[in-house]
């Protein structure tokens, strides 16, 4: 446990440390920062789409204090992607803002098709990619808790990236946490047709009491932020 607690605070430190840079960051030019970005991410690293699921109208589970997922889905990932850019990697955001991505036009009915098809097309642009998506769990049985890495079948470095997500979860934060990467299933639709290593990280249960109170708390997602970039940054360093 004393082993567990110096590496949770060893990722808390790490992460306060790029948190304070990022501020200073942005102050700067965006357009010097993304410059710096690419100029100093390796040729072998890929580059990271992170999607955060759901959005506008599709606001996802509903946590029993009533927190949307898609909010939470995006606070994390926007976190995550500012602190991966820091550390020298390319990434591409699905969204940025509180919204779908169906196309113009696109008839009711057809929108959350439209927009899972324009959420793979950013995999599409980005052969040389890993799609990490990021959601949150719920569960009739309101006891269940931990992170949850799914995997594409579809590319054979799928699995990888998920066990390194989910190992580093349960050696740093979730010691307890015994749950195994799964394949997806035919009914998660990014994942079942991406050709690029894709996983999908359910953060938690919303529709546990104790992990959604935890989930919307901005420390505790910085905590899940800190494994997740140890993880990508272990995986793929530059």
């Amino acid at each position: 446990m004393k082993h567990q607690s110096k590496w949770i605070s060893f990722g808390i430190l790490f992460l306060s440390t790029l948190l304070l840079l990022s501020s200073l960051f942005r102050a700067a030019d965006h357009a010097l920062l993304q410059e710096l970005a690419v100029s100093g991410a390796s040729e072998l690293a890929p580059v990271i789409i992170l999607d955060a699921g759901h959005g506008g109208e599709d606001g996802g589970a509903s946590g029993v204090n009533g927190v949307l997922e898609k909010d939470l889905n995006l606070a994390l990932t926007k976190e995550l992607a500012a602190l991966l850019r820091l550390a020298g990697y390319t990434v591409i955001e699905t969204r940025t803002d509180d919204r779908l991505l169906y196309s113009e036009n696109t008839p009711k009915g057809h929108k959350k098709q439209s927009d899972l098809s324009n959420r793979l097309a950013f995999t599409e642009s980005y052969p040389d990619s890993v799609f990490i998506s990021i959601h949150m769990n719920t569960f009739p049985n309101d006891s269940c808790e931990g992170v949850q890495v799914w995997y594409s079948q579809n590319h054979a470095q799928s699995i990888d990236w998920a066990n390194a997500i989910q190992s580093k979860v349960k050696s740093i934060l979730q010691p307890q946490n015994n749950r195994k990467v799964k394949a997806a299933s035919s009914n998660i639709y990014l994942l079942r047709h991406a050709k690029t290593p894709a996983i999908l990280i359910e953060c938690g249960f919303l529709s546990t009491p104790a992990e959604c109170e935890k989930l919307c708390e901005p420390f505790y997602r910085q905590q899940l932020i800190a494994v997740f970039l140890a993880a990508i940054t272990e995986k793929s360093p530059l």
